[in-house]
């Protein structure tokens, strides 16, 4: 399956428009199927012993998986986990079919609670949809940038 016929079928799947997935795959991997990021600073982890001891991996490889984003969506390990993922992130979460489904579903949770396309992409970036004074989201640019690439 390509990913193009991948895309649409969660698109489908998950209610989400297809070509606001491919922005967000434009955005955060430009289409690079193991695309990975460590982010040190991430602190949002979910049940990392549980995980560890179920994947038979130390704390800190299980810690450090969920510190970092997977795949085409740029899925956090800790997200993934949190949606119910329970597999190795590298094989798996770099897999289109599992990596833009866990995508998906991240995104499409945001849509639930916030009703709107473009505070459920903030959320998706930023973990909420925070705006500054001007009204503006804290991430504005981002957010402009994957609006970019849906309209068009």
């Amino acid at each position: 399956m390509n990913l193009r016929d991948i895309i649409e079928k969660k698109a489908k799947k998950h209610g989400i428009p297809t070509k606001l997935i491919a922005a967000i795959i434009k955005i955060e991997s430009n289409g690079n199927t193991y695309a990975t990021r460590y982010e040190p600073n991430y602190r949002w982890l979910y049940k990392v012993e549980e995980f560890a001891n179920h994947s038979m991996a130390s704390f800190d490889t299980e810690e450090n998986g969920q510190k970092t984003s997977w795949g085409l969506m740029q899925v956090m390990g800790a997200v993934a986990r949190e949606r119910g993922f329970k597999g190795d992130f590298f094989t798996e979460l770099c897999d289109p079919l599992l990596g833009i489904e866990y995508g998906c579903k991240h995104l499409k949770h945001y849509y639930n609670r916030y009703g709107n396309w473009e505070d459920a992409v903030a959320s998706y970036n930023a973990g909420s949809p925070r705006k500054d004074d001007n009204g503006a989201y804290v991430n504005q640019a981002y957010v402009d940038k994957v609006f970019g690439y849906w309209k068009n």
